[in-house]
């Protein structure tokens, strides 16, 4: 068995987010920088909050975002979320299957691994969103690293 890579299907919509809420911090931060020199007052330093409150957030998903998805193989499984990143050898994963996340106006199917120990682990930034009926790429995600976890036991 090869190793297998399959991204997120929002990563390059989260990686353009980032970008643009980055930019605009990247913008507002030159202008109060410039501002802050030609005037020399530096009470304008406050309107420096909203560069933290959208460059943070951009900067993470600018990053981050190209690495979101999970990588299969014959050594086990690995997982890139939003902050961090999980590994579990095969042996470790007693079943993978689809775990629904029932909310107020839509359902979420998400990829949930099965461990040994007894605990689960979800993969949330694999999952897809439906209104009722089953998400068939979260399925087919889920056969897949199925078919892997058999043939490499």
């Amino acid at each position: 068995m090869r190793k297998r890579r399959r991204p997120t299907a929002s990563s390059l919509t989260y990686f353009l987010l980032g970008g643009a809420c980055l930019l605009i911090a990247v913008v507002i931060a030159t202008g109060v920088a410039a501002r802050m020199a030609t005037t020399g007052d530096v009470r304008g330093a406050r309107h420096l909050v909203p560069v933290l409150i959208l460059g943070v957030p951009g900067a993470v998903l600018t990053f981050r975002a190209p690495v979101f998805g999970v990588s299969y193989g014959p050594a086990g499984v690995k997982y890139s979320g939003l902050l961090g990143a999980r590994s579990y050898a095969w042996a470790d994963i007693r079943e993978v299957r689809v775990a629904v996340l029932r909310g107020t106006v839509y359902s979420s199917d998400v990829p949930e691994l099965v461990l040994a120990s007894g605990g689960t682990d979800q993969l949330h930034m694999l999952a897809g969103h439906s209104s009722g009926r089953a998400n068939k790429r979260v399925k087919r995600l889920v056969a897949e690293l199925e078919a892997a976890r058999t043939t490499a036991s």
